[in-house]
This record gives C-alpha cells, sequence and structure tokens, in this order.
C-alpha cells in the first residue's frame, strides 16, 4: 500500500474513532449539566475582553468556542504573533476572520483602513460586524474566499464555526456556494506587508498559486489533523523557498510567524 493512501486511512480511521468518543461524552449526564451550565454563563455575560479586544457570545456560538472565549484564549497564538510583528505602516490581509478578533486587533493597532479581511462563512458576518461595532473599530470586512480564481465555490458549513471549510470534514457538514476571488488579483490591489491566513487546511490549497509579492510577514495557522502532517511540511517548505524564516520565539508547531527583509513588489 502506497504511504500516502496508508496516512489516509489512518487519518480517517482516528477521525471516526475521535466522532465516537464525543458522541459519548456529549450523551453523558454530566456533560449535558455542563453544557448548558456554559451556555447560561454566556447568557449572563454577553461579552468577553481578550488583549483589549470585546467579543460578544451569541447564541449561535458552539460549545468549543465558548469554553475558549470564557477561558480567554480565544486566538491566543495568532494574538501573540500580530503583537510581536505588527507595526505601524504594515497593510494586512487575512484569509479567515473568524469572530473577527485578530482584524479588531490589527485594526485598533494600524487603523481599519489597513486591514482587509476576507471570511468565506456568510453565517458569521453578522457576528464580525457586532464585534466590530462593540470595539469602534472598521476593518475591511468581505464574505468571500480568496483562490486561484474568482467564481464560485463549495464551502461546507458547520455549526462549530471552526470546522467550516472547502475540505468536507464530516458527514454532517452543509454545503453551500459562496462567492471566491482571485487571491493574486487582490494581493495586486491590496498590497499587503502583513499576511494571516487561518482556513481551516486550506493552506496546502493556497501555496499551489500564490504570490507573494509584496508580503514581507506570515501568520499562518497550519492544520495537521485536516491535511496531514506530510502536507504541513509541504507547506512550511513553500515560505522557505520564498525566502521565509520562521521566528521560532513566537511560534509554535501548529501557529507559525515566517519573515524576510525584503520582498519583490507587484506591478502597479
Amino acid at each position: 500500500m502506497k504511504p500516502a493512501m496508508l496516512e489516509t486511512l489512518k487519518r480517517s480511521y482516528w477521525k471516526k474513532r475521535e466522532q465516537y468518543a464525543i458522541w459519548r461524552r456529549q450523551c453523558a449526564p454530566a456533560e449535558i449539566r455542563r453544557r448548558a451550565a456554559l451556555r447560561l454563563h454566556a447568557w449572563r455575560h454577553p461579552i468577553v475582553e481578550i488583549e483589549g479586544i470585546k467579543l460578544y457570545r451569541g447564541r449561535g456560538l458552539s460549545i468549543p468556542v465558548l469554553e475558549s472565549l470564557k477561558a480567554e484564549r480565544y486566538e491566543t497564538p495568532e494574538a501573540r504573533i500580530v503583537g510581536h510583528a505588527l507595526q505601524a505602516g504594515d497593510i494586512v490581509l487575512e484569509l479567515g476572520t473568524g469572530l473577527g478578533f485578530i482584524s479588531s486587533l490589527c485594526a485598533k493597532r494600524i487603523g481599519g483602513d489597513n486591514v482587509h479581511s476576507f471570511e468565506a462563512n456568510p453565517a458569521l458576518r453578522r457576528t464580525i460586524l457586532k464585534n466590530y461595532r462593540l470595539n469602534a473599530l472598521s476593518p475591511r470586512l468581505e464574505i468571500a474566499l480568496l483562490g486561484e480564481k474568482s467564481g464560485a465555490i463549495t464551502f461546507y458549513v458547520m455549526k462549530n464555526f471552526w470546522s467550516s471549510s472547502t475540505i468536507r470534514r464530516h458527514p454532517a457538514a452543509r454545503p453551500i456556494q459562496v462567492p471566491m476571488k482571485c487571491f493574486n488579483d487582490e494581493l495586486a490591489r491590496i498590497r499587503p506587508s502583513f499576511l494571516i491566513i487561518d482556513i481551516e487546511g486550506g493552506e496546502r490549497e493556497l501555496i499551489r498559486y500564490a504570490r507573494l509579492e509584496g508580503v514581507r510577514k506570515v501568520c499562518i495557522e497550519l492544520h495537521p489533523h485536516v491535511i496531514g502532517s506530510g502536507a504541513v511540511s509541504e507547506v512550511e517548505a513553500f515560505f522557505i523557498s520564498q525566502g521565509f524564516r520562521e521566528e521560532p520565539a513566537v511560534s509554535d508547531p501548529q501557529h507559525k510567524l515566517y519573515t524576510r527583509d525584503a520582498a519583490p513588489m507587484p506591478d502597479r
């Protein structure tokens, strides 16, 4: 059996085991009480503050997201990287807005006009804008996926938005059509110096076509549980091949900061 096929079968096996274990835990009486208590806490305290950014804990958020917000650890590795690397004069292009936390953090430091964020999941738009208003910030948000070319693409939506992706990760994922814009065209239009990527496994596809003219810093969350360790190594090798170096002081195995001193600029 080929190594790639073996790795695929292993991932499928462990994913099914994990799903079964999750189902058993969710059905336990103690777990039901814990979830109810968590939702009650979110209802009583609908706003949480992380790194000076206020976030709304709405009714539609999943239990894992509510837990992360309550513990004030939602996207803290990315916040650490942004706090270390973002500077005045940077222009940010973010792929994967989520709840709008990282784009808000960037906008607070360098101004909303310098932060461009793209989110594929239309269900998150209302929450993102509510969080922007909550912080009196206005990053430039667009509900679209950045891909190889403009058009439309199938996007798989899960209640736990962390699991929503162009990759169908669960049978319960609901397929929808979302608008897609050409990544390289938007890169040439926005001319970012700082690229922030959290696209739930889409990073493997991105490196096939991405041109990174003008980009000097990249913050990326890697998803080995989605694309496999081999694909993660391909992503890491791509950035090194483009002249970037990893910054180990603020990186961890899943969250990386890559920088380079100079980068070719796109044609105007």
